[in-house]
């Protein structure tokens, strides 16, 4: 079997293992970008200028151009229009035990600062850890995109393949998927989400006196 030449999107929500998937693809040789973080790319700047572009309607993001592989968001929140540019494509959901998400999601963004694209597709639920409001609705957020996928590659199989990352310990699947040797060393995990740390909402608090971050959407004063 010959190794996929061709782009692979990774397609799965926030905390699925988006990480541990970047890492896997950079080591199985594919040049691989996750999400938009300041300095993973000349001009990249925390997704605001992808957000604008996106906004306008156009898709043809510059990263297509750069990268093989892509994990994280935009890439997961636009993947049908994606789709549509790149129907050759690998394209792979990774997934986690809802809870386990969900909790994982509270736990790292409760005093993260506020980044464009999240603000884009939750408004003033951005932060899952601000009100129950906002945990439902990430979780009705998930439910729905992941539905969504199976139904739109359910007959698509070919090109599709879904796992946690979190849980996989061998090369096998994801190898045999992309038709990749496997290599020798040990499957990847990275990026768990640790207890918060003590001194991160009084830092952030700190950058909002100074102007230096903006409130999260529909946050209250903090106490």
């Amino acid at each position: 079997m010959t190794q996929h030449d061709g782009k692979i999107f990774g397609i799965g929500f926030y905390k699925t293992g988006t990480t541990t998937l970047y890492d896997a693809l950079r080591i199985l040789g594919y040049r691989t970008i996750i999400g938009d973080k300041l300095g993973s790319y000349p001009g990249a700047d925390d997704g605001a200028t992808l957000l604008r572009q996106i906004q306008a309607g156009d898709y043809r993001l510059p990263t297509f151009d750069m990268f093989e592989a892509f994990t994280d968001n935009p890439y997961f929140s636009i993947w049908r229009q994606i789709y549509d540019q790149f129907p050759d494509a690998k394209y792979i959901l990774t997934v986690r035990e809802e809870k386990r998400w969900i909790d994982s999601c509270v736990k790292f963004f409760r005093h993260r600062r506020m980044r464009p694209m999240r603000e884009w597709m939750f408004g003033r639920h951005a932060n899952p850890a601000s009100s129950p409001e906002a945990r439902q609705a990430w979780l009705d957020a998930y439910r729905a995109h992941n539905a969504a996928v199976r139904e739109f590659f359910a007959t698509r199989g070919m090109q599709y393949f879904e796992f946690d990352p979190t849980t996989e310990g061998r090369w096998d699947r994801l190898c045999a998927f992309l038709g990749a040797p496997a290599p020798d060393r040990p499957w990847p995990h990275a990026n768990p989400t640790r207890t918060d740390q003590p001194w991160r909402p009084a830092w952030r608090r700190l950058k909002r006196q100074l102007g230096l971050e903006l409130r999260d959407p529909g946050e209250g004063d903090e106490d």
